[in-house]
């Protein structure tokens, strides 16, 4: 999987699940990334949980009820479509612990949505690696490697369950 793109593709964000798996699949962790104003908007299924990044400083968006769980995390967007500051606060050691805790806590939930300011680098990173560390599909581009390498080394370090097993489409 390429870390960085060469060039962008048009249409970044989705509405859509990350990766291959089929809406109706049962027994895998299904993944929907999305930004905070579609966040915002979006009311939470049964057995739905929320990790949401924002920006230090900046007013986070208002979340509906009905989440399992939530994980708020702040920290800076230290991408490749981030601005670059020199008081950024990335990603650290226990935020990626506290994803991996999350993740191993409900990994057998039916969905897992993320959410950051655009839905594009920090969340779409987050899912990339769980995707990774699950042994499951992932097709996005990963645009902040920092997040990604992170808490691909802390999941790799630990116990975090199996993922439920992964069957391809029937076709």
């Amino acid at each position: 999987m390429s870390l960085l793109p060469r060039s962008l593709p048009r249409r970044l964000a989705t509405d859509g699940y990350v990766g291959d798996i089929e809406e109706g699949q049962s027994g895998v962790l299904q993944m929907r990334v999305l930004s905070a104003p579609k966040l915002a908007r979006y009311t939470p299924v049964v057995d739905e949980v929320l990790i949401t990044i924002s920006t230090p400083g900046r007013r986070t968006a208002p979340q509906r009820a009905g989440w399992i769980e939530v994980l708020a995390l702040v920290f800076d967007d230290t991408g490749s479509l981030a601005a670059s500051r020199p008081d950024a606060r990335s990603i650290c050691i226990e935020d990626a612990r506290r994803i991996v805790a999350f993740v191993s806590r409900h990994v057998r939930r039916r969905r897992l949505v993320l959410s950051c300011d655009a839905g594009i680098s920090r969340s779409r990173s987050v899912a990339a690696a769980v995707a990774r560390l699950l042994n499951l599909p992932y097709r996005w581009t990963v645009l902040n490697p920092v997040v990604y390498d992170l808490l691909s080394h802390v999941g790799e370090e630990s116990d975090l369950p199996a993922s439920p097993t992964h069957d391809p489409p029937r076709g």
